[in-house]
């Protein structure tokens, strides 16, 4: 009896080792079957079909039309933002005067704890207007204290996200410009950001 339990143990065995080689390579051929319909498409597949060979192999694919020509667009001249939104039709090439504003520190209004807040911002505005620079020259008092005063009222949630940065850099320049009297910023940029937590 103790051998035919024995037989019977061995062959179980070789049938779950033989039905383990049998999924092994049924695993392996599955893979190579992919792989050459991978390479297949990314290699050896016909190229530079044009769009009238594909219509006319599959009827229901149709040719995009060609996008018509851009119009051609004239170099707009600056002009200065009025109002409050930043002037984004002023291009790189043609950045105005930046005025950099040195950095300022603020406590914002946070009922939790007390936050910190270290800002540096820069201006811009027509660099031919040397009058509007001697102006915001002057008011720079003026202007850090309302930018000072403007912080100091914002929770960190406010201005912690981008659309809450846009929103800050749109306030100061709608600030900022009804103080001036001989021109107007183009933007302001906010060139360094930094809070810390107490």
């Amino acid at each position: 009896m103790p051998e035919d339990n024995e037989n019977t143990e061995q062959q179980a065995g070789k049938k779950s080792s033989k039905l383990k080689f049998i999924i092994i390579g049924l695993i392996i051929i599955l893979l190579l079957v992919v792989i050459l319909v991978v390479v297949y498409m990314l290699v050896l597949a016909p190229k530079g079909e044009t769009a009238d060979q594909t219509a006319q192999q599959n009827p229901a694919v149709q040719a995009a039309p060609a996008p018509a020509p851009a119009p051609a667009v004239q170099p707009a001249t600056p002009a200065p933002a009025m109002g409050g939104v930043m002037d984004m039709s002023v291009s790189n090439a043609e950045m105005g005067q930046i005025y950099p504003i040195p950095t300022l520190t603020v406590n914002l209004a946070d009922p939790t704890g007390i936050t910190y807040l270290a800002i540096t911002l820069a201006l811009e505005f027509d660099p031919k207007n040397s009058d509007l620079f001697a102006e915001v020259e002057a008011k720079m008092p003026r202007i850090n204290d309302m930018i000072i005063t403007t912080l100091s009222s914002k929770a960190y949630e406010e201005i912690s996200t981008s659309q809450g940065k846009v929103n800050l850099k749109n306030e100061f320049l709608r600030r900022i410009n009804a103080m001036l009297a001989k021109g107007r910023l183009y933007n302001v940029y906010i060139t360094s950001f930094t809070v810390q937590r107490g």
